[in-house]
């Protein structure tokens, strides 16, 4: 099942809020990116899980 399809038979609240946060940006924002601002928008307590959403896997090490 993808992602999105899941996160809408979760939280169909918050994947509609996204679906218009995504709309209003006109495209400058992904919809994950929007997914996350509205789960947090409407849910504060999990802006834990927006900043390790937002990180990049991959990074550079730079004590060498």
């Amino acid at each position: 099942m993808k992602l999105s399809a899941l996160r809408w038979l979760l939280d169909p609240a918050t994947s509609l809020l996204a679906m218009r946060l995504h709309a209003q940006e006109r495209g400058r924002m992904s919809y994950d990116a929007a997914w996350r601002l509205a789960r947090v928008t409407r849910h504060p307590d999990e802006m834990v899980y927006r900043y390790h959403g937002h990180l990049a896997e991959d990074t550079p090490d730079e004590a060498q």
